[in-house]
């Protein structure tokens, strides 16, 4: 048997060796090699020699846990969850941003274009993002950029209140040029990254299908498939647990009692520290 602590990604390619040759891999909690090291010595020194010999007493004691490792359609699910998870915040940063320079360079413009990432916004704050540029391009510029682009829910009236408010314009003048380039790098990707949240949620909903047990929760009312997909990247393959309760205290929740000799506390559902 190898115990180790599961020092951030470090142990994931010691599991998969420990796996192949046959070894069983055991991972013990930092917290309790932390509080236990002193048990020895009475100090709470921190070396290469003395906490492997502190996870091997707390191994050999059974206080370790077996960790599990998704394979096949799971661990595709878990990687992919978990890039959307990190695009999606990618995405809200970049909006923070594109909101920022709005309110610098162009604070009228949400006035007038309430969604600033439609298509018709889109277009024209790629072609036109600053309002000196917006009233050089002129109202029929601004339509005739849509029509070519054969979007329907802006015309001639919008164009007209955006010339309006540009012509009014109370944004910052200096550093023109930058502020022309930023954006149009900040546009990008946010698009960029769009499509990369569209396609991980095509494989997402594609890996989903592959498990029997989404189609059954999927009939609760209100659950959406990236929440299913969610919760099967992080509990895997859900028949390997006997009851309701083990899944419950995965998630760190479990029935917590405070008792002592005569004294008997309410029980009540409350986090648990797990390993």
């Amino acid at each position: 048997m190898l115990g180790a602590e599961p020092t951030g990604h470090y142990w994931l390619g010691l599991a998969d060796y420990a796996k192949e040759v046959g070894m069983k891999l055991v991972l013990v909690n930092p917290f309790h090699v932390k509080r236990s090291k002193e048990m020895d010595d009475n100090h709470p020194t921190k070396n290469d020699r003395k906490d492997p010999k502190t996870i091997a007493k707390l191994v050999i004691e059974g206080r370790y846990m077996e960790p599990y490792i998704p394979e096949g359609v799971y661990a595709e699910l878990r990687i992919a969850v978990y890039n959307r998870h990190r695009i999606v915040k990618e995405i809200n940063g970049l909006k923070n941003r594109i909101e920022k320079w709005l309110k610098i360079y162009n604070p009228e413009y949400k006035e007038v274009s309430k969604d600033v990432y439609g298509q018709g916004s889109m277009l024209l704050l790629r072609e036109a993002p600053l309002p000196e540029d917006m009233v050089l391009l002129g109202t029929e510029g601004i339509n005739q950029l849509w029509r070519k682009a054969k979007l329907r829910a802006v015309g001639i009236k919008r164009a007209r209140r955006l010339i309006a408010a540009a012509e009014s314009s109370t944004g910052r003048k200096a550093g023109s040029i930058m502020a022309r380039m930023e954006i149009q790098m900040l546009l990008e990707d946010y698009e960029r990254k769009e499509a990369q949240k569209t396609e991980l949620e095509e494989i997402i909903e594609a890996l989903c299908n592959e498990i029997p047990e989404v189609g059954k929760i999927l009939k609760i009312k209100g659950i959406r498939l990236i929440s299913v997909a969610g919760f099967f990247a992080e509990v895997g393959e859900i028949r390997r647990f006997l009851s309701p309760k083990q899944i419950q205290k995965l998630a760190g929740l479990a029935i917590r009692e405070n008792s002592s000799g005569k004294y008997q506390g309410r029980r009540n559902l409350g986090p648990e520290r797990t390993q």
